[in-house]
């Protein structure tokens, strides 16, 4: 009975479409590390949008108080709350589809990224170019 080591018996557990090269698997390794990179570069693009979006409404709520105190009539202080309102509104509903944007970005570049990596390392491996004979 042939004796078999726990190499052997591992790569015969895996199917041969799984089996990766010493490069396939360096070249997953990297396509994680991209799509990692590209996760990172998102949550701060994201972090910078999110608090921008924060300065520019905390001031239209500032504003808002002063305009408030400003108001003569009831009718006055109705047209304005509504007024605010309505912007706040859209102002908000535009901030959901820019970070939506955003990450729909972030999302389609870490796919591509793995994408490449994985047609990559399925690849055969290349043979490595031998050094000319000096004559």
């Amino acid at each position: 009975m042939p004796s078999t080591t726990i190499e052997d018996a591992a790569t015969s557990a895996i199917p041969a479409t799984w089996r990766l090269s010493s490069q396939g698997f360096e070249s997953l390794l990297q396509a994680n590390a991209k799509a990692a990179e590209i996760w990172l570069e998102s949550w701060g693009r994201l972090a910078d949008e999110s608090a921008g979006f924060l300065n520019r409404r905390w001031k239209q709520d500032l504003d808002l108080l002063e305009r408030i105190c400003a108001c003569r009539t009831p009718l006055e202080l109705l047209q304005l709350q509504s007024s605010f309102m309505q912007n706040a509104l859209v102002d908000y509903m535009k901030e959901a589809g820019q970070l939506a944007d955003l990450e729909t970005e972030a999302g389609v570049s870490e796919i591509a990224a793995l994408d490449e990596g994985a047609r990559t390392a399925c690849e055969p491996a290349k043979p490595k170019a031998k050094a000319k004979a000096r004559s």
